[in-house]
C-alpha cells in the first residue's frame, strides 16, 4: 500500500486530479452497473409478476368455492369392509387419475391415507372427489398449488366418513 501512496505522491497536481476524477467516475459507473440497473430490472420483473400472482390467487379462490361443496358432502351408504387404499386406487383408476398419484402413505391418525398428485387436472380431481364421496371417503385436509399449463399439484389426507 505504501508503494501506491508513494507513486501517487510522485505525481504532479494535474495528474492527481485526473486520477481522482477517474476514480470518482469509476465508482459512479460501478454503482450504476452493480446496484441501480439490477434494482430497476427486479422492479420491472415484479411489476409483471405481482398481477400474475394476483390472478392465480383469484383463480384458486374461485376453484376453492367450487370444491367446498364437494368436500363437505358425505355418503354413509358405502361398505366399511373394503380397505381405504383399495377404494382410493380403484376410484383413481376409474377417473383416470391413477397415473397422477406419486405417493400414498398412512396418515397421521389410524384410518387415514395421504395422497400426493402431480400434474393433475383440477377438473379431473373434482370428479375423483365425487367418486370418493360416493364411497364414503372424505378429504380431511388438502393443499393445492397451480403448475404450468393449468395443472395442479395436490397433497391431501383422506379418511372414511363417520
Amino acid at each position: 500500500m505504501t508503494y501506491l501512496q508513494q507513486l501517487f505522491g510522485n505525481l504532479n497536481t494535474r495528474e492527481r486530479q485526473v486520477l481522482a476524477l477517474g476514480g470518482v467516475v469509476l465508482v459512479v459507473i460501478l454503482v450504476w452497473a452493480l446496484i441501480w440497473v439490477p434494482w430497476h430490472d427486479e422492479l420491472r420483473r415484479l411489476r409483471v409478476q405481482v398481477p400474475a400472482k394476483q390472478a392465480t390467487l383469484l383463480w384458486m379462490q374461485e376453484q376453492a368455492e367450487l370444491a367446498t361443496p364437494l368436500l363437505s358432502l358425505q355418503n354413509r351408504g358405502a361398505q366399511n369392509d373394503v380397505p381405504l387404499l383399495t377404494i382410493v386406487e380403484s376410484t383413481a383408476t376409474n377417473v383416470k387419475m391413477r397415473n397422477m398419484i406419486r405417493r400414498m402413505s398412512p396418515g397421521e391418525e389410524e384410518g387415514q391415507v395421504k395422497v400426493w398428485l402431480t400434474d393433475a387436472s383440477f377438473d379431473d380431481w373434482l370428479l375423483w372427489l365425487e367418486q370418493l364421496r360416493k364411497e364414503a371417503v372424505e378429504v380431511v385436509s388438502t393443499t393445492i398449488s397451480r403448475n404450468e399449463g393449468g395443472k395442479v399439484t395436490i397433497r391431501m389426507t383422506l379418511q372414511r366418513s363417520v
